[in-house]
């Protein structure tokens, strides 16, 4: 008896594991790029990731990096 309701449960979890994995890729897998306050963001589903790759981020790091130097020369 132990045996089969051993069985039933990880049949149950199976299922279920194997169930939302399918949901999860029959949704569209496209990916959009958004431009805010001059950063590029991807869309996904329901969330959004910064590309870091932006021009705006790519030039605000190199000031930055400028800066850096200037103060360690300084020191």
């Amino acid at each position: 008896m132990k045996k089969i309701i051993l069985l039933a449960l990880t049949a149950l979890m199976t299922v279920g594991c194997g169930h939302e994995l399918r949901g999860n890729s029959s949704i569209s897998k496209e990916k959009f790029t958004y431009v805010i306050d001059s950063c590029e963001y991807i869309k996904g589903v329901n969330e959004y990731a910064h590309k870091g790759n932006c021009k705006f981020c790519a030039e605000r790091r190199q000031k930055e990096l400028e800066e850096l130097v200037i103060k360690l020369k300084e020191k």
